[in-house]
């Protein structure tokens, strides 16, 4: 408390009433000497005697009147300026070490060539060409941007230094309220024509692909772990693979759906596979070192929907000028899910080893516990991958450029057909052999951008996506790189745009297009090979 020698109001009172007294009774007792020493007579005396009577009397009413005044109102004590009004917090709902947060975002979108928006798949549309996207579209869209999801996290300090972490993560659908599920995003396309018949074009696809997201009730994230500034980070369950991390890192396009091919697939983020973008029953650490970092991650193959081991690596550095990561991955037994074709449907109540042994008669849809809403066929294969991100500061902007080789073989141990896949659905055909004896499948990733603040509420950034596929079928279409055959080589362009107007600290506005074109081997089957999906919408965090 601060102190201070002012005296009080009352001390102030009481000194002045002190002065008066004293000064009363001074002039008394001198006049009283002086009437000693000059009176010469009796009656001289007396009256004097009378007069130092009648001041007494002054002096004694004069302090009652001084004590019985009204104090004085009592003056501010010194002190600091008034503090400012705290304004509200628009902060994320949090008590005792939880926290409540999230995102929506959606828009509107015109696309040239797309299918009809899926209510399941996590972006609604496919933003760049796929072999369905055949008809324009003019639709409400969502998580363009970003993916909507409710996020449950929460951070408590257990020890000196320690605290234990945890994040429960759903991703939605928020124009119709689902649940995101990939998965089923292919099974309502199972038995669907979708390719050419006798020279003539059929599909009638709504908008389906293969994700790690597929309807479970924390499809985006579920783990727990502890952390250690100088330690490091652990996390176990179901979480981002390092690559994933990565892509979101060094993308420009931060992942969006909208305008990022290796944000609306997963390929290049689950170094092979989408269904590897996310990994269940993984082991995560990742640690500081200074202007280095490390990471590794191992995951089980003991749960249900995770077929083979996979094991991802991480190094990178952190400077003034530049930031880089180098990545490693490798996983077993990787599933690359697809909808059932009409022949496949017809079969789906046979045991699955129709193939080598076929049972009489299999016509019936559904049957034989094969339930046509949870069946799918699956391309199995090893992945190994490797990859090069760099994120440069260029005066008030960031330069993007990154590099990444994914090697794709036959499974070493083939995966049998029923085998489960995420989201508890049915692998009910397999195929183990989907590259030719004595070949190896590649495909690389490119991909450069740059992001630029115009002012500070608003962000351009531009970007160049390449996807290229080496060659790798054999006999009449060895070394081919048109579009007779999947197995020739081929490649997809894109490039996109977009700005986003930061409102305020948790609400934007955006609008970009994406502009994608496939050619080669990567067209093969495909009606029209170019796509533009201009889009603008909103989003919000909380």
């Amino acid at each position: 408390m601060l102190k201070t020698n002012i005296p009080s109001a009352s001390a102030a009172r009481q000194s002045r009433r002190s002065t008066t007294v004293t000064t009363a009774i001074a002039a008394a007792l001198a006049l009283s000497a002086s009437t000693a020493a000059f009176a010469d007579s009796d009656s001289e005396l007396n009256a004097l005697k009378k007069q130092v009577q009648e001041l007494q009397q002054k002096i004694d009413a004069l302090a009652k009147q001084q004590a019985q005044a009204p104090a004085a109102a009592p003056a501010p004590a010194a002190s600091a300026a008034p503090a400012a009004a705290k304004a509200p917090s628009d902060g994320a709902f949090s008590m005792y070490g939880i926290t409540l947060s999230g995102v929506l975002d959606v828009g509107v979108t015109y696309a040239n060539h797309a299918a009809p928006i899926s209510d399941y798949f996590g972006g609604g549309l496919y933003s760049y060409i796929q072999k369905y996207n055949t008809r324009s579209i003019f639709t409400a869209s969502e998580n363009n941007l970003s993916q909507s999801r409710i996020t449950i996290s929460g951070e408590k300090e257990i020890l000196n230094g320690w605290s234990g972490i945890f994040r429960l993560e759903t991703a939605i659908n928020p124009l119709s309220g689902n649940i995101s599920d990939a998965l089923k995003s292919l099974t309502n396309n199972n038995g669907k024509p979708c390719g050419f018949t006798a020279g003539v074009w059929n599909c009638t696809y709504t908008t389906g692909a293969d994700s790690s997201v597929n309807g479970e009730l924390f499809n985006s994230a579920a783990f727990v772990g502890f952390q250690n500034k100088e330690f490091g980070t652990v996390t176990i369950g179901r979480q981002n693979g390092l690559l994933a991390d990565g892509i979101a890192k060094f993308d420009p396009m931060a992942a969006s759906q909208a305008f990022s091919v290796i944000g609306i697939s997963g390929t290049a983020g689950g170094g092979g596979n989408t269904e590897n973008r996310r990994l269940d029953s993984s082991v995560k650490y990742n640690a500081q070192f200074g202007a280095l970092h490390a990471g590794v991650q191992y995951q089980f193959n003991g749960s249900s929907g995770t077929a083979g081991n996979a094991w991802q690596l991480v190094l990178g550095g952190t400077f003034p000028s530049v930031t880089f990561d180098a990545f490693y991955a490798k996983k077993e037994q990787a599933i690359g899910a697809a909808s059932l074709s009409a022949a496949q449907v017809t079969t789906l109540n046979c045991p699955y080893v129709v193939a080598a042994n076929p049972v009489a008669p299999c016509t019936v849809a559904g049957g034989g516990g094969n339930a046509i809403d949870k069946s799918l066929s699956g391309t199995i294969t090893d992945n190994t991958a490797f990859a090069f991100m760099t994120q440069w500061s260029i005066g008030k902007g960031k330069l993007f450029a990154s590099y990444e080789h994914i090697q794709y073989l036959n499974p070493s141990t083939p995966l049998a057909a029923g085998s489960a896949t995420l989201g508890g659905y049915i692998l009910a055909y397999v195929n183990n052999a989907s590259i030719p004896v004595g070949q190896t499948k590649v495909v690389q990733f490119e991909w450069v951008g740059y992001k630029y603040p115009i002012t500070p509420a608003v962000d351009w950034t531009i970007a160049a996506y390449r996807q290229s596929q080496g060659a790798f079928a054999t006999g009449a279409n060895s070394g081919c790189s048109d579009t007779r055959s999947g197995q020739c080589s081929g490649n997809l362009m894109a490039y996109s745009t977009d700005v986003v107007y930061h409102l305020s600290k948790r609400f934007d506005a955006y609008g970009g297009a994406m502009w994608s074109e496939v050619k080669g081997g990567l067209a093969n089957g495909f009606l029209v090979r170019t796509e533009i999906n201009p889009t603008v919408g909103v989003r919000l965090t909380f």
